[in-house]
């Protein structure tokens, strides 16, 4: 029991670990809210896929898959660069073997390894559920003025990207409900500050 009981310490800290993205109270978001938020998209989304899908195997990874960032912390992606990303991954993969020895349960490697590698429909399932969580702070978020505070409008970019949106095309019901997220972001931009969403997509000229 003292192992699980570490892990259980362990994990604690996720919630005491912020990502960039803010939420409708103002307060940063932790990494353990984004982690809830997955799961219960996932369990809200389940009856409208279309393909059966393994839920005890979304859910345990939805919770998982950012936990190595309750030791390694999460780095916001307009501070990624193939360093800083391969350090990131080698801590992560210590914190893994760690998590594997304290819970002695080899599946739970397994899992990260499925998620990391995105070949099976519910890691793909579990990926999507990772940005469509980005869209719905979009919506939540208090004030949105933070996210364009990053250099040439980083984060606008990449929600409004082709890539972004490609990450929900095999699944139908995904698609749906991104593109009704991103029509209510657009929205909000331009009610609140008379921004034309189209200005973001990658290529094209912001001032066109």
């Amino acid at each position: 029991m003292k192992k699980v009981v570490d892990f259980f310490k362990l994990a604690e800290r996720l919630e005491c670990e912020y990502r960039l993205t803010r939420m409708s109270d103002g307060a940063c978001q932790s990494v353990a809210s984004h982690s809830w938020n997955m799961a219960m998209m996932a369990i809200a989304l389940q009856p409208l896929l279309k393909e059966t899908i393994n839920m005890e195997k979304v859910l345990k990874m939805c919770i998982l898959h950012d936990l190595p960032e309750a030791v390694a912390h999460d780095v916001p992606l307009h501070q990624q660069n193939p360093d800083i990303c391969a350090k990131k991954h080698d801590q992560e993969s210590c914190v893994i073997a760690q998590i594997v020895n304290l819970l002695e349960n080899p599946e739970i490697s397994n899992c990260f390894k499925e998620y990391e590698k995105r070949v099976s429909l519910e890691a793909r399932f579990v990926k999507a559920l990772d940005r469509l969580d980005t869209g719905v702070q979009h919506l939540c978020a208090k004030d949105l003025t933070y996210v364009g505070g990053f250099k040439d409008n980083f984060y606008w970019k990449l929600f409004f990207s082709e890539d972004f949106a490609k990450s929900f095309d095999f699944e139908p019901a995904l698609k749906d409900v991104f593109e009704e997220i991103k029509i209510r972001v657009s929205n909000r931009l331009k009610k609140e500050f008379k921004i034309d969403s189209s200005k973001f997509i990658r290529g094209e000229n912001e001032n066109s």
